[in-house]
C-alpha cells in the first residue's frame, strides 16, 4: 500500500462531535506535560545570516548605482555633445541625434526609478477572531507561545488556504515591538488533530523565537520580493510606452524602441541580481525552516511531525482538486458553503495521478534554489531528533474553536465575496452533504473516463451513442459489449499514436488560422489533410466505444440483469436523466470545436488591430470570422433548445441553452461575441465530458458484473 493510500484510508482521529467547544475534552492547557529548551542558534549561523542580509542590501545598492550611472550618462551627453547641433546648424537630423538619446535616457530613468515609488500591494481582506469569540483557541495559542518563547500574536486571522503563517503585522514598522499576526488556514484545522495542529503553530512561532534571525530573514524576503516586483511587474506606463512606440512614425518611434530595449536590458540585469540574491539566501532560509521544525518536533514529537507532513501534503493536493471542482460547479453558479470541509473530504476523492504526485512529493530531494527543504529531508531531521513531544491530544483541532462549522461557513462566504469578488446569494451555496456527494460523483466520473478509454484522452472528438438500439437479449448485449471492449483494447497503441498526431495537427491548424500575414495560413490546409487521414482509425475506435457504452446502458435497464447490480434503480434513473443531454451535446460537439478555433483566431485578430502594419488584415479577418461565429452560436442554441441541464441546480427547469448563455458584461459587440463564444465553450464542453464520465461509470459497473 502506498503512503497516499495509507493516509487516505486512515480512520479519523476520533469519532466525537466536531466544532463545539462544549465537547467534554481535557483543557488544552492541562494536556501539556512539560516544557523544552529553545533551539540554540550558533553565532556562526547568525553571522552568516547577517552577511546574507547585508549582501541583499548591497544588491539594492548596485541597482541604485546603475540608476546614477544612467543619470550621469544623460547629463554627460547633454553637457558635452551639444556640438551635434551647433556644428550642423541645428537641422532636424542633428537635433534628433542630440535630443533623442536624452529623451530616451530620461524615459529609461523614469522606468528605473518608478519601482521605488510603487505603492505596497494592497493586502487581501482578512477575517479575524478575538479572545472573546474563541477563548479556548487563544488559551491554546498562549500556551504554545509560552513554551516556544515567542511573542503573543496581536491578531489572529483565519482564511481558506491550506497553510498557517505568522508574520509582522505592519512589515518593517512592526519589527521593533514584536507586533505579530497569526493566520490559520481553516482547512488545516479541519484536517489535523490537536497534536498535529499544535506542532504546526509551534513551527510558525518558532521563527519568532529566533529573534534577530527572524528580522534578518524578513529583510531578505522583502528584498527578494522587491526584486521580483521590479523584474516582472508591469503597469499602465509599460503599456503606454509599447503603444506609443508602435503608433509613431518609425523615424520618431525608433528612439522609443531603443528605450524599450534599454528598459528590457536593465530588467535583465535586475533579473541576474535577483537570482544572485535568491541563491545567497536559499541556504539560510532552509536553515530557518529546520530550526522552526525543531520546535514543532519538540512540542508534538518526531512521529507526529512525520504524520503531519504527510497530512499537509494530502490537504494541499485536496485543495487543488477542490478548486478545480469549484471551477466546474461555478459554471452552474453553485459553490460549497463550507470550503474547509469540502477540501477535507476531497482528500478521499483525489484522482490516482494526484495521489501519485503527493506521494512523489514526499520523496523529492532538496534542490539548490529551494527556500524550503524537501519533506523527506525535514522528516529525516525530525526523526533524528527522536523527540517524544510534550502534547498528545488526538482530538480534532476543530474542537479548539467555539463553533467551527459556523466559522467555516462564514469564512467561506467572506472568501468568495471579498477575495474572489463573486456575487453570492444563498441560492449559490450548496450544503456540505450535497457538495460532498457531487464531488464524489465527479471523482468517480473522471476515474471512469480513464478506465473506460484505457487512459486515452479524446479532447477534440465526441463519442456518440448508437442512433438505433435494437432490442437484444442479455447474452447478445453482453457479447456485443465484450467484443467492442476487446477491439478498443487491441487498438489502443494505434489510437494513442493517432490521437497524438491529431492533436499536433490541431495545433498547426489553429496556428494557421490565427496567422494574419500572407502565406502562413497554408498550415490549416496541411493540418486538415493530416486529420482527414487519421479519421478511419479514430472513427473505428469511437464507434466501438459508442457501442460498448450503449450496450452497458441497455443492460442496466434490463430488469433481469439489473437485479444483480447494487443500486441499479438509481443508476437507471441517472442514465435516463443524462442520455438526452448527452445526445444533444454530441450533436453540437463538432460546431463547438469550430467555435473554439475561430474565437481564438478572432481574439488574435482583435489584438493585432493595435499594430499599424497588421491593422488592415486584422479588421478584414474580424469581418470574416464574426458572422461565422454568430451563425455557429445560433445553430448550437437551436440544437440544444429545450434540453434540460441534467445535474442539480437551484433552477430545476434550467435548459442547456440557458446554462450556456453569456452573462459576462461587454463594452462593445465584438467583445460580447467573444464572451458568448467563451461561455459556450467553458460550459458545454466540460459538461459533455462530465456526463460522459458518469455514463462510463454506469457502464463499468455493468461490466464488473459481466466479469470483464
Amino acid at each position: 500500500m502506498s503512503a497516499s493510500e495509507a493516509l487516505l484510508n486512515a480512520p479519523p482521529p476520533t469519532q466525537e462531535p466536531v466544532g463545539k467547544a462544549t465537547v467534554s475534552l481535557p483543557s488544552p492547557a492541562s494536556a501539556f506535560t512539560g516544557g523544552f529548551e529553545p533551539t540554540e542558534v550558533s553565532l556562526r549561523y547568525k553571522l552568516a545570516l547577517a552577511i546574507v542580509a547585508i549582501g541583499m542590501v548591497l544588491l539594492v545598492a548596485a541597482y541604485v548605482s546603475l540608476i546614477l550611472l544612467t543619470a550621469y550618462g544623460v547629463y554627460y551627453h547633454l553637457r558635452h555633445e551639444a556640438f551635434l547641433v551647433q556644428s550642423a546648424g541645428g537641422n532636424a537630423v542633428s537635433l534628433g541625434l542630440y535630443l533623442g538619446p536624452a529623451i530616451a535616457g530620461a524615459i529609461l530613468l523614469f522606468f528605473m526609478v518608478k519601482p521605488y515609488f510603487a505603492g505596497i500591494p494592497e493586502l487581501p481582506p482578512r477575517y479575524s477572531l478575538t479572545r472573546e469569540s474563541d477563548p479556548v483557541l487563544f488559551a491554546f495559542i498562549d500556551k504554545i507561545c509560552q513554551l516556544v518563547r515567542a511573542p503573543l500574536p496581536s491578531r489572529v486571522d483565519v482564511d481558506c488556504q491550506v497553510n498557517a503563517s505568522a508574520g509582522f503585522r505592519q512589515g518593517l514598522r512592526s519589527m521593533r515591538g514584536n507586533d505579530v499576526v497569526l493566520t490559520i488556514g481553516l482547512p488545516v484545522a479541519a484536517g489535523l488533530s490537536m497534536e498535529e495542529f499544535a506542532g504546526v503553530l509551534a513551527h510558525e512561532f518558532g521563527h519568532f523565537a529566533q529573534g534577530a534571525g527572524m528580522r534578518l530573514t524578513y529583510v531578505i524576503r522583502a528584498t527578494s520580493g522587491w526584486f521580483a516586483r521590479v523584474v516582472y511587474e508591469r503597469d499602465e506606463w509599460d503599456l503606454k510606452l509599447h503603444n506609443a512606440a508602435h503608433r509613431l512614425d518609425l523615424r520618431l518611434g525608433i528612439f522609443l524602441h531603443f528605450t524599450r530595449f534599454c528598459i528590457w536590458l536593465s530588467r535583465r540585469i535586475l533579473w541576474v541580481l535577483m537570482h544572485v540574491g535568491h541563491a545567497m539566501s536559499c541556504f539560510m532560509l532552509r536553515q530557518m525552516e529546520y530550526d522552526a521544525d525543531s520546535y514543532e518536533t519538540k512540542l508534538a514529537g518526531s512521529e507526529a511531525f512525520a504524520r503531519t507532513s504527510a497530512r499537509m501534503r494530502a490537504l494541499f493536493a485536496a485543495s487543488q482538486w477542490a478548486h478545480r471542482q469549484m471551477q466546474e460547479s461555478w459554471r452552474s453558479r453553485r459553490l460549497p458553503e463550507n470550503l474547509p470541509a469540502f477540501i477535507k473530504v476531497s482528500v478521499n476523492n483525489l484522482p490516482a495521478d494526484m495521489k501519485q504526485e503527493f506521494d512523489e512529493a514526499g520523496s523529492r530531494r532538496t534542490r539548490l534554489f529551494d527556500t524550503h527543504p524537501c519533506d523527506a529531508d525535514r522528516v529525516r531531521a525530525a526523526l533524528a531528533l527522536n523527540q517524544p513531544g510534550v502534547f498528545h491530544l488526538s482530538e480534532p483541532a476543530a474542537n479548539l474553536f467555539k463553533d467551527f462549522d459556523d466559522l467555516c461557513k462564514a469564512a467561506t462566504r467572506f472568501h468568495y465575496e471579498s477575495n474572489l469578488e463573486l456575487r453570492i446569494t444563498d441560492h449559490n451555496l450548496v450544503a456540505h452533504e450535497v457538495a460532498e456527494s457531487e464531488s464524489q460523483s465527479q471523482a468517480e466520473g473522471e476515474a471512469a473516463l480513464r478506465d473506460f478509454f484505457f487512459g486515452l484522452k479524446l479532447a477534440y472528438r465526441p463519442i456518440l451513442l448508437p442512433e438505433e438500439t435494437p432490442l437484444l437479449s442479455t447474452a447478445d448485449l453482453a457479447g456485443l459489449l465484450k467484443h467492442a471492449r476487446q477491439a478498443m483494447e487491441r487498438s489502443r497503441p494505434e489510437v494513442q499514436k493517432a490521437l497524438s498526431e491529431y492533436e499536433g495537427a490541431e495545433w498547426l491548424y489553429q496556428r494557421g488560422l490565427d496567422a494574419l500575414r500572407q502565406g502562413t495560413q497554408q498550415a490549416t490546409g496541411k493540418a486538415a489533410a493530416t486529420q482527414q487521414a487519421l479519421l478511419p482509425t479514430l472513427e473505428t475506435f469511437e464507434k466501438q466505444a459508442g457501442t460498448r457504452l450503449g450496450c452497458g446502458l441497455q443492460l442496466v435497464r434490463q430488469c433481469e440483469f439489473a437485479q444483480r447490480i447494487v443500486g441499479a434503480e438509481a443508476l437507471q434513473l441517472e442514465a435516463d436523466r443524462l442520455t438526452g443531454a448527452f445526445s444533444r451535446l454530441g450533436q453540437v460537439f463538432g460546431r463547438l470545436q469550430e467555435v473554439r478555433r475561430k474565437s481564438s483566431a478572432l481574439l488574435c485578430a482583435a489584438q493585432a488591430t493595435n499594430q499599424p502594419k497588421l491593422a488592415e488584415s486584422a479588421n478584414r479577418r474580424i469581418n470574416e470570422l464574426a458572422p461565422d461565429l454568430q451563425k455557429l452560436i445560433q445553430e448550437i442554441r437551436a440544437d440544444i433548445a429545450g434540453a434540460l441541464y441534467p445535474f442539480p441546480h437551484p433552477r430545476e427547469d434550467l435548459t442547456l441553452e440557458e446554462f450556456a448563455r453569456n452573462d459576462i458584461p461587454a463594452k462593445h459587440k465584438l467583445e460580447a461575441l467573444y464572451n458568448d463564444c467563451s461561455c459556450h465553450l467553458s460550459r458545454l464542453v466540460p459538461l459533455y465530458h462530465r456526463i460522459l464520465g458518469r455514463l462510463a461509470f454506469i457502464a463499468l459497473r455493468v461490466e464488473s458484473k459481466l466479469g470483464v
